[in-house]
């Protein structure tokens, strides 16, 4: 299907606004980011909305004070991941790793690679997953699962820019999952979103912060038909656009039970970890509970 007029134009667009923010320097655009933040949480948006209700399901101990202020600043966060694309899609790859200032678990990494097993780099939307995906896609042989993006014209530069440090992106059909299960079984690597909402058929309910989630039941299912290992990882946003920290720790061992419920909520118990250590750089402006058990009418959002 060819592109439309609009489509054209739109991708125009977007390309010109990337390349303006490539040279723009991190300083600079964390000093936009905060700015275009503190706007959309003062006014009345849905991303406001969704990140207060989510943030006071999860965190009940904290005043409303420090809810807003943590609101805030996650917001804040969230557009300067977007800020941030300029630098990760088009800038080289020399320049995106100068930007990863340091490393801490790399010995988790090491370890895996000496057993000659596959590893699952699960890295939740916290930090810059974008920088994440570069950086260790130099680690070793890297195939991921990759959505081409709704304006058909960014395709060529969303999918060169992943693939820049030698990643082999396959599709998220029934065909791509395979080639990843060969790849893993190969001793390759793969990086996976595990808080993203799978499809019906594609997740089970486990528990996050206390709170029901529908979760994805690919990550432990992978690691038990290939027998690699899962590194849960995420890039930390340095103050002062300094560049980023990036943190591997092991997931829980849960996540290698057979049960698909054991493991996601141990997987879950992973991602709720990570967040923790790092709750203003979270995407808490993502519906993560939008779907509900059956059993509870209530909406959530």
């Amino acid at each position: 299907m060819e592109s439309t007029p609009i489509d054209t134009l739109k991708t125009a667009i977007i390309k010109f606004a990337l390349n303006i923010l490539a040279w723009l320097p991190l300083p600079a655009l964390h000093m936009i980011g905060n700015a275009i933040g503190t706007v959309v949480y003062m006014l009345p948006t849905e991303t406001r909305r969704v990140t207060l209700i989510n943030l006071q399901r999860v965190f009940p101990e904290l005043s409303a004070e420090q809810t807003q202020k943590l609101a805030r600043e996650s917001i804040k966060e969230t557009i300067k991941t977007g800020l941030e694309l300029g630098h990760m899609w088009c800038r080289s790859i020399d320049h995106v790793l100068r930007l990863i200032v340091s490393v801490d678990g790399m010995e988790h990494v090491e370890k895996a690679q000496a057993s000659g097993k596959g590893i699952i780099y699960a890295s939740p939307h916290l930090g810059s997953w974008e920088a994440l995906g570069l950086y260790v896609s130099t680690l070793g042989p890297l195939t991921t699962l990759y959505k081409p993006p709704k304006i058909k014209g960014l395709n060529a530069l969303v999918a060169g820019s992943r693939a820049k440090a030698g990643a082999e992106l396959v599709a998220t059909d029934r065909q791509g999952v395979v080639r990843l299960n060969k790849a893993l079984l190969q001793g390759g690597a793969t990086g996976i979103l595990p808080d993203q909402q799978p499809r019906n058929e594609g997740g089970v309910f486990a528990p996050l912060f206390g709170i029901q989630a529908y979760t994805m039941t690919l990550v432990p299912k992978l690691a038990s038909r290939t027998g690699s290992q899962v590194i849960f990882a995420y890039a930390e946003r340095l103050s002062g656009g300094r560049g980023y920290h990036v943190v591997f720790e092991p997931a829980d061992n849960g996540i290698y039970e057979a049960d698909s419920a054991s493991a996601a909520a141990a997987m879950n118990r992973s991602v709720e970890r990570c967040i923790r250590a790092l709750p203003s750089q979270y995407q808490w402006s993502y519906k993560r509970y939008r779907k509900r058990p059956d059993d509870e009418s209530e909406r959530f959002y």
